[in-house]
């Protein structure tokens, strides 16, 4: 019967120390060392999709907020927003977020890993967008945003941890936007993807 009481309270304590662990993700959470590479990844990201260092007009990532911004001098950055560096590695710690709290939530476990990995298709348009861009190095990113892939798709509950509760109208306003252009033509299209590159930090800088 001691024995018993002893196991119950150790699982107990586990289970205390396992939602004490699970914590939302942010990408300032990585390691310094991390960040530092990833910045500069984005930068040379940015300098290489322009031209060369001398046609990227603005070029930043702040190491310690993680916003980044980029802007051209004679075109708007072209290279796909969910396989720059920085959006990546958003993308990949919100995933591995999910996949811990399934670990450590109740309910079931297969389904919500496959949620997860439905949900957190990194390096492709169906990516969660990432909130981490800026228009100027010393102004901390959004962070947090509906629950949106580039594609313009909803992508429901992250799993990651973070509330997105004060941004559900915006995602529904979103969602109203993305059924009306399903009858557009190919010029609307284009005028939607260019719209979406600029706000996620891109400019073409005269």
């Amino acid at each position: 019967m001691k024995l018993s009481a002893t196991v119950l309270i150790i699982a107990a304590a586990a289970a205390s120390v396992s939602a004490a662990d699970n914590k939302a993700w942010k990408i300032t959470s990585i390691g310094s060392g991390e960040r530092d590479n990833l910045c500069a990844r984005q930068i040379q990201t940015c300098q290489n999709n322009c031209g060369g260092p001398k046609e990227a007009l603005m070029a930043f990532c702040n190491t310690t907020t993680m916003a980044w911004g980029c802007g051209c001098k004679s075109k708007t950055p072209d290279f796909e927003t969910w396989n720059w560096p920085v959006p990546a590695a958003d993308c990949s710690g919100s995933n591995q977020a999910c996949q811990a709290n399934c670990n450590s939530g109740s309910g079931d476990r297969s389904k919500c890993f496959n949620n997860c990995a439905s949900t957190h298709k990194c390096n492709t348009e169906d990516a969660p967008v990432s909130y981490t861009t800026s228009s100027d190095v010393k102004i901390a990113p959004q962070y947090i945003g509906p629950a949106v892939s580039y594609r313009g798709d909803d992508l429901g509950d992250l799993n990651d941890g973070n509330n997105r509760d004060n941004v559900e109208s915006n995602s529904d306003e979103a969602n109203s936007d993305s059924d009306n252009s399903d009858d557009a033509d190919d010029s609307s299209d284009t005028s939607a993807a260019s719209t979406l590159f600029k706000s996620a930090g891109f400019a073409a800088v005269a």
